[in-house]
């Protein structure tokens, strides 16, 4: 049998093609998994539970919290980000399977993170001494969330999780817990949570709570309970005076301007005036401000009511779906989780005629993959390319980290600027270095002359075309100091100079 060796190469060649293509995935921004697998009512903490109906906080029952969680089916990618998600429900009502958040849990997790829903202790008494009552439930509430962010963390090798990547979103009650857990210390625990008497308006009337405790109260004390980052959908915190100088972790607040529910700025939850005031996410926004911290995101919609993305406590408003924010806010999360954990792609490069070194100046990059704009690719950090003609290419280096999360750069590539091509002009040009102009003078006068202004990148940053002239002056006003190539055309004839701007 007679052996083809050029199409066994052909065979090998496609074969490596499609591998490093299908390794450029956008993993995180793209669906990816057509399903997942969840694994449902995981105990992650037991806690004391107030008996109903909520009159005594000394009567509890312990029972274990449960969260769902999903995975993408399929993926053997073994470090994810985890995402923790929280319902509303103010507190009173609402479980782990909302629509909302199942929704999120399924979409995200399809992407390829860890996605959980979480349950949380609920009740308080909402008629006799409010402000006790509801403050201690927030607390508890928060002191659930934490628990769920140490379970993954103490159990991140059990579902392929990245330990030191947990964010936490939270609906309205859920953003509360996932606010104070990033913003409220030890130090700073309101007075309700701990030992505190009060009489009840029905019997029996005369109690005294027992104390909550820590934030950090329960399982898996040696990890830490705060998350990586919160998104908070309508979500409010005791105090904006809770955020310190300090609390830098990354927050996305998203949030109605005619919430009625959860104030967007300062006022009574529900608008029920025997309770406290609570500061809403304009307010922590302008807290963040001015304490000059940077690392968050707002997304306020200025006519927006509470949950305005198509939901009545977590349930869909048409009992199908999201409406049009739904869209604008799930891509809008994607996105600032992304921006995370993301490594950031960046390079340089250098011509020498036809020949482009390229030189990976990327950050957290683990793998590489080069796109010349030719049909040709590399997965080299630091390839060197030979184009078969001059021109312009688009050239694209794709990179990933240790989770697989990916950047790009893309930059247009013009192989024609190199400084070898210097050898022979037949015009003058002075000054260089220059201040501000640079002059040229020609032996002839030329029906048209074009002058082309390429930073180091191969950027084109400015050009001008000139008729009839034998001396012409360039302008280099607003331009930076640097280093520059000025590509003259005349005559059909292109010539290269290196240009020094001071």
């Amino acid at each position: 049998m007679r052996i083809n060796f050029k199409t066994i190469g052909a065979f090998f060649t496609i074969i490596f093609f499609q591998s490093i293509t299908q390794a450029q995935e956008y993993r995180y921004t793209e669906t990816l998994f057509s399903a997942v697998e969840v694994t449902e009512n995981v105990d992650y903490q037991n806690a004391p539970f107030i008996d109903y109906p909520y009159t005594v906080e000394i009567n509890t029952t312990s029972q274990e919290l449960k969260m769902d969680i999903f995975v993408p089916e399929g993926d053997t990618n073994e470090y994810k980000p985890a995402i923790i998600f929280a319902h509303s429900g103010g507190f009173l009502s609402g479980n782990k399977n909302h629509d909302d958040m199942m929704a999120f849990c399924d979409s995200l997790s399809k992407k390829g993170y860890v996605t959980a829903t979480i349950e949380y202790r609920l009740g308080f008494n909402i008629i006799t001494n409010p402000n006790t009552h509801a403050t201690r439930a927030v607390y508890r509430g928060i002191q659930d969330g934490m628990a769920a962010v140490r379970y993954l963390r103490a159990n991140a090798s059990m579902y392929n999780v990245d330990s030191e990547k947990i964010y936490f979103v939270g609906s309205s009650a859920g953003s509360f817990i996932g606010l104070h857990s990033i913003y409220m210390n030890d130090d700073e625990l309101p007075e309700d949570i701990g030992t505190v008497s009060y009489i009840n308006i029905t019997p029996p009337f005369s109690h005294t709570t027992p104390d909550l405790g820590p934030l950090n109260v329960g399982n898996n004390l040696s990890f830490d309970g705060q998350p990586d980052a919160v998104v908070a959908l309508w979500g409010a915190i005791q105090n904006t005076d809770l955020i310190n100088s300090n609390n830098d972790k990354p927050v996305f607040l998203i949030h109605g301007g005619i919430d009625s529910v959860v104030p967007f700025e300062i006022g009574s939850p529900f608008g029920y005036a025997a309770l406290n005031y609570t500061y809403g996410s304009n307010e922590i926004n302008n807290r963040l401000e001015a304490l000059e911290l940077t690392n968050k995101e707002t997304y306020f919609v200025p006519d927006g009511e509470h949950e305005f993305y198509g939901t009545d406590n977590g349930t869909w408003s048409n009992g199908i779906g999201g409406n049009e924010y739904w869209g604008i806010i799930f891509e809008k999360i994607t996105n600032f989780f992304w921006q995370q954990h993301k490594p950031t792609a960046n390079f340089t490069h250098s011509n020498n005629d036809l020949t482009v070194d390229f030189i990976d100046t990327s950050i957290g990059a683990l793998s590489w993959r080069w796109d010349f704009g030719d049909g040709n690719i590399s997965t080299e950090q630091n390839p060197s390319h030979t184009f078969e003609e001059t021109g312009e290419y688009e050239v694209k280096l794709y990179i990933e980290n240790e989770i697989l999360s990916w950047d790009e750069k893309v930059v247009m590539i013009n192989n024609s600027l190199s400084i070898t091509e210097n050898e022979s002009i037949d015009f003058n040009y002075y000054p260089n270095p220059t201040k501000k102009d640079i002059y040229f003078s020609f032996e002839n006068k030329y029906q048209s002359v074009k002058i082309e202004l390429y930073n180091i990148t191969s950027q084109l940053i400015r050009e001008k075309t000139f008729y009839d002239s034998k001396k012409v002056i360039f302008n280099l006003d607003n331009i930076s100091k640097g280093m520059y190539f000025a590509k003259i055309t005349k005559d059909q004839k292109t010539h290269l100079l290196k240009i020094v701007k001071e």
